[in-house]
């Protein structure tokens, strides 16, 4: 794959809206285990996450929907590209991204399980660069659809 086109990543029944989780792990053991359902990526890539996670926290703590964006450093461990995206009924605590002392209550989860370094690297760019946009995380925010959730993602990330 040439150019990564952030709408091949998009997949209806890889939105969750107003999930359930009391930890971080709890729900990316959720995430994880619809993806590894549908074919997108290896059960090893759970613990990959986790890992990373532990190393590199992901929270940010941007204005509209505070926002965490766990990866896997390792992308073996991905059979098909997709961005898992979750809106949580609850915020569920990560560590902020940086020094990973303090702790975000995370509202949305934008899980990137892509393969090459070069497209996790497009993929990471452009969803950070979407977190400044209080426009496009509104709408994000309010879609009531997982439908509504991918078509704000779409015209705001090829923007």
């Amino acid at each position: 794959m040439s150019e990564l086109n952030i709408d091949q990543l998009l997949h209806k029944e890889m939105v969750f809206l107003n999930l359930e989780a009391k930890t971080k792990e709890e729900l990316l053991g959720i995430l994880t285990g619809e993806a590894v359902k549908q074919g997108y990526v290896k059960d090893t890539f759970l613990q990959a996450v986790l890992e990373r996670e532990e190393l590199y926290p992901t929270a940010l703590p941007t204005p509209v929907l505070k926002i965490a964006v766990p990866h896997a450093m390792d992308r073996s461990h991905v059979i098909r590209p997709v961005i898992v995206l979750a809106r949580l009924k609850h915020p569920v605590p990560f560590k902020e991204m940086g020094e990973g002392i303090r702790d975000i209550s995370v509202d949305m989860v934008f899980m990137l399980a892509v393969n090459g370094p070069k497209d996790q690297l497009t993929v990471l760019q452009k969803v950070v660069g979407l977190f400044s946009n209080a426009a496009a995380m509104k709408s994000i925010k309010d879609a009531s659809t997982e439908q509504e959730m991918i078509d704000a993602l779409k015209a705001n990330l090829d923007a």
